[in-house]
């Protein structure tokens, strides 16, 4: 008699439920917590007591952005990133030019 055992993680963001990232593995080990962390991480997620998605995390952003509050709504672009505000932007991760892959790089390290 064979016994099949099948370990499943999946990492989903706690603000909009969406699924960030998971894995099936059929031999008998499984993600850890921390692996399942540190990939969600390059995904642009933070990890921490809650994991939020990159998507909820420039949303966050944007509402917490003081040129924003300032002179109102900026332009987007369509992934919903913010275009900023010329010399006065701060490029943050809301920011249409911030680089992910640098960021990426980064956090691999």
């Amino acid at each position: 008699m064979s016994i099949y055992r099948e370990v499943i993680t999946e990492v989903y963001c706690d603000v909009c439920g969406e699924k960030v990232i998971g894995w099936n593995s059929t031999r008998n080990d499984g993600v850890s917590k921390i692996w399942a962390g540190y990939y969600a991480r390059l995904m642009g997620c933070t990890v921490g007591k809650k994991v939020v998605c990159k998507q909820c995390r420039i949303k966050k952003r944007i509402e917490k952005c003081n040129l924003q509050k300032r002179y109102g709504c900026v332009e987007k672009d369509k992934n919903g990133a913010c275009l900023g505000i010329g010399e006065q932007c701060k490029h943050c991760i809301a920011c249409a030019a911030f680089d992910w892959e640098e960021e990426r790089k980064r956090l691999s390290k």
